[in-house]
C-alpha cells in the first residue's frame, strides 16, 4: 500500500473538528452500523451512484474522504478492480483501521492512505469522483465547511460526481425533539447503550456542527457542484449525488 503520512493535524478545512484518537476502534464498525438504519444501503447505493456515473473505465481514481474506518475504501476496491483510490482522514488512529480493511480486502495496491487536511493535497491532480461519508457535520462553522467543499471541487475534473452524506439536522426545527426521540428508540432497539446515546445526542451542536438539508444543498452550489439530489435519509442522516461543475 502507497501511504504518505502528512504532519498530523486535528482539523479540517481549518476548524477545530471531532478528534477520533481516542475512539474505540473495535466497537466503531459495529456500532455505526447500529446507529443509522440503512446505513449498508446507503454505502452500496453511494456505490452503484460512482460506477453508473463513470462510463470511461481507463485509469480512474477517485478520492474518498474521511477515509478512516475503511468501509467505502473496501467497498469501492472490491467492486471496482481497475480503480485506483486515495483515502484521507485527520486521524492516524482511523486511517490504520481503513488500512487494515484495504488489506483484508486485498486492495493495498490500488490504494494510498494520506494523513492530513485536503489543502494538502496536490491541486494540479484532479480525480473522476470523490465521497464525503459522514464527515461534513464534524467541520465547524459555514465559512470552514465551505472551505473544504471548494477544495474538494477543486480537486474534481469537470462532470464528476460527488456522493456526500451528513447529519442535517435542524437544530431549530419544531420537528428536532421528535425526530431525537424516534431515533433514540431506534438505537436502543438496536443495541446501543443508554449512555452512547446521550454522548451522541450531547454532541450535537457542540462536537459536531450539522445544518440541515437546504443549506446543504445551497453550499454544494456555492462551491460548484450541481445536479444535486437527494438520494437517501435516515432520521437526520441525508446522503446526496453532486456533479463537479
Amino acid at each position: 500500500m502507497k501511504e504518505h503520512i502528512y504532519d498530523k493535524v486535528t482539523h479540517l478545512g481549518g476548524s477545530q473538528a471531532m478528534s477520533w484518537d481516542a475512539a474505540d476502534l473495535g466497537r466503531y464498525e459495529q456500532s455505526i452500523t447500529l446507529k443509522i438504519p440503512g446505513y449498508d444501503h446507503m454505502h452500496h447505493m453511494m456505490e452503484q451512484l460512482l460506477a453508473a456515473s463513470i462510463t470511461n473505465n481507463n485509469d480512474i481514481h477517485i478520492l474518498v474522504t474521511g477515509a478512516g474506518g475503511g468501509k467505502e475504501l473496501a467497498l469501492l476496491g472490491a467492486n471496482h478492480l481497475d480503480w485506483q483510490l486515495t483515502g484521507m482522514d485527520t486521524s492516524s488512529r482511523m486511517l490504520k483501521l481503513a488500512q487494515q480493511k484495504a488489506e483484508e480486502a486485498g486492495i493495498t495496491g490500488r490504494t494510498t492512505l494520506l494523513q492530513g487536511t485536503i489543502e494538502q493535497l496536490p491541486a494540479t491532480v484532479l480525480y473522476d469522483g470523490a465521497t464525503c461519508m459522514l464527515m461534513l457535520h464534524f467541520i465547524q462553522g459555514m465559512e470552514a465547511k465551505k472551505t473544504f467543499l471548494q477544495h474538494l471541487a477543486q480537486r474534481l475534473k469537470p462532470g464528476a460526481p460527488l456522493i456526500i452524506a451528513a447529519v442535517d439536522a435542524d437544530l431549530a426545527s419544531p420537528a428536532y425533539p421528535v425526530m431525537m426521540k424516534a431515533w433514540r428508540e431506534h438505537m436502543l432497539q438496536a443495541g446501543i447503550l443508554a449512555e452512547e446515546w446521550e454522548r451522541f445526542t450531547a454532541s450535537l451542536g457542540q462536537q459536531s456542527d450539522p445544518v440541515s438539508g437546504e443549506l446543504m444543498v445551497e453550499l454544494l452550489g456555492e462551491c460548484g457542484f450541481c445536479g444535486m439530489t437527494r438520494y437517501f435519509g435516515a432520521f437526520w442522516v441525508e446522503a446526496y449525488y453532486a456533479i463537479r461543475d
